[in-house]
């Protein structure tokens, strides 16, 4: 009884002490929280919330007690118009905190942008997003010390659009705002992408039931992580649709967040920091 209520108080004074930090505070504030229409196969609840038309990027801060000096920037999906920020994100954050490892959930900037036509739109939004992921990793890297993180022990996650946003972070970003690590979940990429000779490692999930760019894209990224000979590891689910995120839905896919643990154990992001 005593154990189970300190590790309730544990995570009660966690999520106490959640903060956030705008992103890019030169752009102007603005976005909606609204309710999924409850037919909608990805709400999880009557009551879950999503965020459209985000214009400013901030960063929700998910701290742990015993930091083990790794941490995870989670870039929820939504297609650039949306972001399903509970089982894509905030659900993500706790699952990480689990396991000490501190998290930040990306609200990126969604929904139309200036100067958008029906033939750029995707590539507009999507530079938008990249920007945004590099402003937020180097701002993560920068101030690691406040939230007892090891700069070089800094993930980058995303779903959907946000695995987009994670592929083009990992092979854009300048070193000081590259992650340690790079994990796109169940994404499609348009276009062409370098990997560098030394990219990080990249875990990437997908079920084969998703759309066919989406496994493609899946494939595509190990056979290029492969072409550069650095690190990967690639999961096709044989069920589990587009979106799964943290929804249990008692199909293949459940057993993602397992094999992510096992990965970055063998990683050894989930252990202790090792001394410098």
């Amino acid at each position: 009884m005593q154990r189970a209520f300190l590790s309730f108080f544990a995570l009660a004074a966690v999520a106490a002490a959640q903060q956030e930090i705008v992103v890019r505070p030169d752009l102007p504030a603005g976005e909606e929280w609204y309710t999924p229409p409850a037919d909608n196969q990805h709400a999880k609840s009557a009551s879950e919330k999503w965020v459209r038309n985000v214009q400013r990027p901030a960063l929700e801060v998910y701290p742990v007690l015993r930091p083990n000096g790794t941490a995870v920037v989670i870039a929820p999906g939504g297609g650039f118009n949306i972001l399903a920020i509970e089982h894509e994100g905030r659900d993500v954050a706790r699952w990480f905190n689990q396991r000490g490892v501190t998290a930040f959930v990306l609200r990126y900037r969604v929904g139309p942008r200036p100067g958008e036509t029906m033939e750029n739109s995707r590539e507009l939004r999507l530079k938008a997003a990249v920007e945004d992921g590099i402003a937020a990793m180097r701002l993560v890297r920068g101030r690691a010390a406040e939230w007892q993180i090891r700069p070089d022990r800094i993930g980058l996650m995303g779903f959907s659009a946000g695995g987009a946003l994670t592929v083009g972070v990992t092979t854009q970003a300048p070193p000081e705002a590259r992650p340690d690590f790079a994990m796109p979940i169940y994404t499609g990429l348009a276009g062409e992408y370098r990997v560098a000779g030394d990219a990080p490692p990249l875990f990437t999930a997908v079920a084969f039931d998703d759309s066919e760019r989406m496994v493609e894209t899946a494939l595509g990224l190990a056979a290029n992580w492969k072409k550069a000979n650095r690190p990967a590891e690639i999961h096709v689910f044989a069920d589990g649709g587009h979106g799964f995120g943290m929804n249990v839905k008692g199909k293949a896919s459940d057993r993602w967040t397992q094999l992510l643990e096992e990965w970055m154990t063998r990683m050894g992001w989930l252990g202790a920091a090792p001394a410098k």
